[in-house]
């Protein structure tokens, strides 16, 4: 279902310096997950913009920016654990299931400076792209596109793959020789949840998930069986697993096996196994660790990257503690307090994670007024207050 470990493979075997750099960065990253449970500190929240490379040979290839927004909405809800099948909690893996802290937005701005939906979309000559060819999707020269600057955004392909390889993504550590190379391919009847997705008879991958899963490799996740008989994937709190699961097995599953995994069984359902979409629904706490310490290491050029819409980047001018939004999480209903004095000519917009607007309202001399969001659906929402050119922004979640 994954080529991940195929593609690292391949890409040691032609630089065999990347798998001691990657030994290397273990240890690095054993370090920083120390510190930050010693120092218990609390998650930060990272947004990455994304770009999304669509490169098609027939015209169904070609998918709708529909379909792309489809995808950003469950990669957020997935990394933030906003998903409609987030584990309940008499669940025997709740406990471990986290809120990743991690949100994704299309790209307002590319890397010339010049406004942009963030998508991008190529005719090619190539019908099928072999997996000896994999790596010309990230070149123009050779039918694909160029990827976007590797270290500020996330390069999303989505293409024909030949056979049935749902897609692939690199690891940090390729970043390092090959940033042409850096980013994550998907096949279109895999990505989103509209559209091309799960046809083909790929109807058990119609929920996004495989995105899901690429990126936890692009931020450092390995497979929960470790790509070997009880491997391992340098998480703590993913039990061993003996190997691949497929479909959608029942707990528990292999508990008190070969891998000495508990009396809960295997964690199929983390995002990082190979669990048809509808049974996928977790990352787990050491999971976020892990992939907060990629960004904070070699991916630390995101850190700093232009984010996008109404997310970050704003003149924050007023006092923050003067707009107050409650509560906060809700389920679509929330209060909108300011207490800043001036109430006339002040704009409330709310956009998505898209950058679109999706609500706007006046205050009109009002100090506390409703907005209510329940009709939008579960995800994060941006909440912008504007005044005499200058802006506050506050980040909300519609959950049920």
């Amino acid at each position: 279902k994954c080529a991940t470990m195929n593609h690292l493979n391949k890409s040691i075997s032609n630089d065999p310096t990347l798998l001691k750099r990657m030994e290397a960065t273990e240890v690095n990253i054993q370090k920083w997950i120390a510190s930050q449970q010693s120092a218990r500190q609390a998650a930060a929240t990272y947004t990455i913009p994304v770009v999304v490379h669509v490169i098609y040979n027939a015209d169904i290839e070609n998918i709708s920016d529909d379909q792309i927004k489809s995808q950003m909405t469950v990669l957020n809800n997935d990394f933030r654990k906003l998903n409609a099948d987030s584990l309940v909690s008499s669940h025997p893996f709740y406990n471990a299931t986290s809120d990743a802290a991690i949100e994704f937005c299309l790209a307002s701005i590319d890397p010339s400076g010049n406004a942009t939906n963030g998508i991008t979309r190529t005719k090619t000559t190539v019908s099928t792209w072999l997996e000896d060819m994999q790596d010309d999707i990230k070149s123009t020269a050779n039918g694909g596109h160029d990827n976007w600057d590797p270290a500020k955004y996330l390069n999303l392909y989505v293409v024909n793959l030949d056979g049935t390889t749902l897609g692939f993504a690199t690891f940090p550590d390729e970043l390092v020789e090959k940033p042409s190379l850096d980013g994550v391919v998907i096949r279109y009847e895999a990505f989103g949840t509209t559209g091309t997705a799960g046809t083909s008879g790929f109807d058990v991958n119609k929920g996004g998930r495989t995105a899901t899963h690429e990126v936890g490799h692009w931020l450092n996740l390995r497979h929960i069986w470790g790509d070997d008989l009880c491997g391992n994937d340098y998480v703590d709190d993913t039990e061993p697993a003996k190997e691949a699961n497929y479909g959608c097995p029942t707990l528990p599953h292999n508990a008190g096996g070969a891998c000495n995994t508990g009396a809960n069984g295997e964690m199929f359902m983390n995002y990082m196994d190979y669990a048809d979409d509808n049974c996928m629904a977790m990352f787990t706490k050491g999971q976020a660790t892990r992939m907060h310490a990629a960004i904070n290491g070699i991916r630390s050029g995101l850190l700093t990257a232009q984010k996008c819409g109404t997310a970050t980047g704003l003149n924050d001018s007023f006092d923050e503690r003067s707009f107050e939004i409650f509560p906060n999480p809700s389920n679509g209903h929330f209060n909108v307090k300011y207490t800043n004095g001036q109430t006339k000519n002040i704009n409330i917009t709310v956009m998505n994670v898209l950058g679109e607007k999706v609500k706007s309202l006046d205050l009109n001399g009002l100090t506390n007024t409703e907005l209510d969001l329940n009709e939008y659906g579960v995800g994060v929402y941006f909440v912008k207050l504007t005044f005499a050119n200058k802006t506050i922004t506050k980040k909300v979640f519609v959950t049920k």
